[in-house]
Formats: structure tokens, sequence, C-alpha cells
């Protein structure tokens, strides 16, 4: 039987966005990033609301040759997992690539 896994990153007083919306109040370090890594190393899919996903998205092609290691560990445990996003109706997701073809509750993209 699979495992879910929720992970929700917050401040300290309980909030994910700032008064504006956006997510860039906290700055991740080697520390989460190890801790993230180790926790999503086997994901096999994420499950994302759309905002999430098209803030996340951004690791699909982001470069990582000048990135710390742990960065670039993270980027690549995140690619080899598939994506799905709770737009409505569901879609799995991938950035690159045609649609393919799929039922019409559930497409996916690229590979």
């Amino acid at each position: 039987m699979a495992k879910l896994i929720y992970v929700a990153n917050t401040s300290l007083d309980g909030y994910s966005e700032d008064r504006d919306g956006g997510i860039d109040w906290g700055v991740p370090d080697e520390e989460y990033f190890s801790f993230i890594n180790d926790l999503e190393r086997t994901v096999g899919t994420y499950l994302y609301g759309r905002r999430m996903y098209e803030t996340m998205v951004y690791w699909e092609t982001a470069s990582i040759a000048d990135q710390p290691p742990w960065v670039a560990d993270f980027a690549n445990i995140w690619r080899a997992a598939d994506k799905s996003s709770s737009r409505r109706p569901w879609h799995r997701c991938r950035a690159a690539g045609p649609p393919s073809s799929g039922s019409s509750t559930s497409r996916r993209f690229g590979g």
C-alpha cells in the first residue's frame, strides 16, 4: 500500500504566504533542502493545487549547474516524480511536451 505524505511549509505563526500572496518570505538553506530531499526522495507523484504547481514548475527546467548540491538534488528528485494538479478536471502534468491522449478526466503532458 502506498503512503500519503502531506507537506505544508508555514511560518512559525502558521502562514504560508505574505500579505501580498508571496512565498519568498523564507529562504531555504542546506538544512531545509536536506530534510525535504530525504522526505521526498521516495515520492512517486506530487499532488498540487493549481497555484502551487505553477510555482513549482520552475524546477522542471531550472538551471542547476551553478547551484549547491542540495539544490540540484532537490531539482532532480522533483523532475523524476509524476505531478498532478487539482485543476478541474484533474490533470497529470509535465512542463514540457505536447499533451498525449487520455480520458476526459486526465491528461498527461510530456513523458
